[in-house]
């Protein structure tokens, strides 16, 4: 996919907006992912948990590494790469450290 906003034209606004509500629900879904909590729940079954942690470690990897694929996606939703991995970076600080705190 080519999506560059920089050469759309005004003329297809709603179909620009709708491919940057769908770039940026994919950041948000890795978001989730990452901070999954269900990942270290002792209360969830193994399966779901194991496939949690899964989903957890990928999308912690997708979006702490500068992948092309991640700043591709966070162009398609008109994001800062950068603002994005240091928000990630911060969110899943604070998510580790509740855990910390929930398990001690």
């Amino acid at each position: 996919m080519n999506f560059d906003p920089s050469v759309r034209e005004m003329t297809n606004v709603a179909a620009v907006a709708g491919e940057v509500t769908l770039f940026r629900a994919v950041i948000a879904r890795a978001f989730h992912d990452a901070l999954n909590r269900r990942a270290v729940d002792n209360q969830v079954a193994d399966s779901e948990a194991r496939e949690a942690r899964m989903l957890r470690e990928e999308a912690r990897t997708w979006l702490l590494t500068d992948s092309i694929d991640f700043r591709r996606v966070c162009q398609w939703a008109l994001l800062e790469p950068e603002a994005v991995r240091d928000s990630a970076v911060r969110a899943i600080d604070n998510c580790d450290a509740q855990d910390g705190r929930a398990a001690a």
